[in-house]
């Protein structure tokens, strides 16, 4: 297995319809976001070849992403922002979601041995409109052959 394989496997995953009402997951962090295109999910690779263990021709190595989300604040009820209702997801809403997504698929379809999900971190971002984010540290164990 190679980390472009799993990597393509993470955003499939992503795209699942339990988390149909993101609106798109980027393939790297954005700057360049707009309302329209909130709530998202962008994933970002952090470190891969990180030896968890080594048999001679094979090895299980981790690779190191930070998922985040963003979602708008919600000016009517700003409180929606974290915890939702009904129509709107809030940011601690997407952090469940997201979680349950991946421990549900820890094995990305059989492709990886694990995935560890590390604590998230909230925050805002107030540059141009109110957001609502996080990150979201995983790693994703996989096994490699002969360097392949």
């Amino acid at each position: 297995m190679i980390a472009s394989t799993i990597w393509n496997q993470l955003i499939a995953t992503l795209q699942c319809d339990d988390l149909s009402y993101i609106k798109r997951v980027y393939s790297g962090r954005r700057y360049d976001i707009d309302p329209n295109s909130l709530p998202c999910l962008m994933l970002e690779p952090v470190r891969d070849g990180e030896i968890s263990k080594d048999f001679s021709n094979v090895q299980d190595i981790w690779l190191t992403a930070n998922i985040f989300a963003f979602c708008p604040s919600n000016y009517v009820n700003f409180e929606n922002s974290i915890v939702g209702n009904q129509i709107y997801k809030g940011i601690f809403d997407i952090n469940n979601d997201v979680r349950a997504v991946l421990i549900s698929s820890n094995t990305l379809g059989g492709k990886v041995i694990d995935i560890s999900i590390q604590p998230s971190e909230f925050d805002s971002i107030e540059d141009k409109y109110p957001v609502r984010g996080l990150v979201m540290p995983i790693r994703v164990l996989y096994r490699q052959q002969n360097g392949v």
